[in-house]
């Protein structure tokens, strides 16, 4: 793997898991995965630590802090995000003074480029608070870290605890970023664009449209927004910047005031003058600029780039994307139906709705949606193994409208039928759902589609069938 030639890239993620905070790492518990993935593919060399804190008071009973160390190991970063539990706190400050003292031990690689990523909601402990037994001041930690060249953005959550100034303070000392987060469902937008801005100020322009694209129909949210405006380059260097007020902006003119001089209205033009206003009607040829040739440098910089094109990015797995972070929750779905069940029809309540699946396993719903079902609309199929268990999306099918054989219309095929007997004979379950397709079209939810990968579906020219998946030792699709 190529390093970059600043040196690799090294970032820390710290959390507050006490009280409602421990919503922050819960909320990158369900993507860690990916992002770790799409980081490295994007970022080559990325090394990532990850910290999790309580306070002084946690001691006895779950954990002051943990961390893991810097690892390009995806499997490892993922189970230690996973495992990681939550803490209780104590007080309204926490002890991060203590996070920035410990981060300074963390195994960084000389001549690397380095940033810490401190989310909280409150103030740290002062040097004479009793539990700060090691007298830290955070003010002193944080020029420390300044020294070791580790820049700090600071995710400032809710905004609630007045401590407005630690997170500003820590960024200003230490060239960083101060950014606001109301919402913890933008936390993982929040990391990838910070580790972008961190690469380069063109990768975060690219994520930003990214972003902006993906949310268009809805309107980007507001804690987005004022992140992007945060983190990005209006200056000459990198400087703190509170995303919780805006300057007063300066008024514009629609137009540029001319410098010339206005024509007269009593005098008459000279010849000089409308010769020069005719010269300026004549047609000219234009003089096409000969395209100026890419250094080795910028050629790798724009195939870096090209990444990041919709086409290009990589595609999510479908079972992996929770409901808030899918593209199109914002149509108006069903809810979830059983469709399919391992049982047969008698043992089922309500069993007049049922009927057994001809020489095959269990029994399937007499009919869909209250049997209104001549409708353009997109579905989607997921399996469960029990009841209140997870729910794995795993096929999609666009349909224009049918009246009978629901299943033979949504899941025919030999491919998709092996795929629903392999889950019936391990005792699951198959629902569906769908979305009435009105106002938008077929080829723009269409094109949001190709950003996820469905595990009972080919893929064009990456696999010829269906990729196979275990989850608990349950095969819900075999390729």
């Amino acid at each position: 793997m190529a390093v970059p030639p600043g040196g690799p890239f090294e970032i820390c993620f710290s959390f507050d898991t006490t009280g409602s905070m421990s919503s922050s790492i819960t909320e990158v518990k369900g993507r860690v995965q990916d992002m770790i993935q799409r980081l490295q593919a994007d970022i080559p060399g990325i090394r990532i630590a990850v910290f999790a804190h309580g306070d002084y008071c946690d001691k006895n009973s779950s954990y002051v802090t943990k961390h893991i160390d810097f690892s390009t190991n995806v499997a490892d970063l993922c189970k230690w995000v996973k495992n990681v539990g939550s803490t209780g706190g104590g007080d309204s400050d926490e002890c991060y003074e203590l996070v920035l003292h410990e981060v300074q031990d963390l195994s960084w690689t000389p001549g690397s480029q380095r940033a810490l990523v401190m989310i909280g909601d409150a103030n740290p402990h002062e040097p004479n608070y009793p539990q700060n037994t090691l007298k830290l001041d955070w003010r002193k930690e944080a020029d420390k870290l300044a020294a070791m060249a580790v820049r700090i953005y600071s995710v400032y959550v809710n905004r609630c605890s007045g401590a407005t100034n630690f997170y500003n303070e820590i960024a200003k000392r230490t060239g960083g970023r101060k950014v606001d987060l109301e919402n913890f469902s933008n936390m993982f937008d929040f990391i990838m664009a910070i580790c972008y801005r961190e690469h380069g100020a063109e990768f975060l322009d690219v994520y930003e449209k990214e972003v902006r694209a993906r949310d268009a129909s809805k309107g980007i949210h507001k804690d987005l927004d004022a992140m992007f405006g945060a983190l990005r380059d209006d200056t000459s260097g990198p400087v703190a910047m509170d995303t919780s007020s805006s300057a007063p902006l300066k008024k514009k003119l629609p137009f540029k005031p001319s410098l010339s001089k206005k024509p007269s209205l009593t005098k008459s033009a000279s010849i000089t003058s409308l010769k020069k206003a005719a010269s300026l009607t004549m047609p000219t040829k234009k003089i096409s600029k000969p395209r100026k040739r890419l250094t080795a440098e910028e050629r790798k910089k724009q195939k870096q780039l090209s990444k990041f094109k919709f086409e290009n990015l990589p595609k999510l797995k479908r079972e992996d994307v929770t409901e808030n972070y899918f593209n199109l929750n914002m149509l108006s779905w069903t809810p979830w139906q059983l469709a399919i069940s391992s049982k047969a029809a008698h043992e089922m309540e309500n069993s007049e709705q049922w009927m057994d699946r001809k020489d095959d396993k269990g029994c399937k719903r007499c009919q869909l949606f209250g049997g209104k079902t001549n409708v353009a609309a997109l579905y989607e199929v997921s399996v469960q193994r029990c009841q209140k268990a997870k729910r794995y999306v795993l096929y999609n099918k666009f349909c224009s409208g049918f009246t009978k054989s629901w299943d033979s219309r949504l899941l025919g095929g030999r491919s998709i039928r092996a795929q629903i007997d392999n889950v019936l004979s391990q005792g699951c379950n198959v629902y569906i759902r769908r979305a009435v397709l009105g106002s938008e079209s077929k080829q723009e939810v269409s094109k949001s589609l190709k950003r996820y990968d469905y595990a009972w579906r080919k893929l064009r020219l990456q696999r010829s069938g269906p990729r196979a998946i275990v989850k608990s030792s349950v095969k819900l699709s075999v390729s």
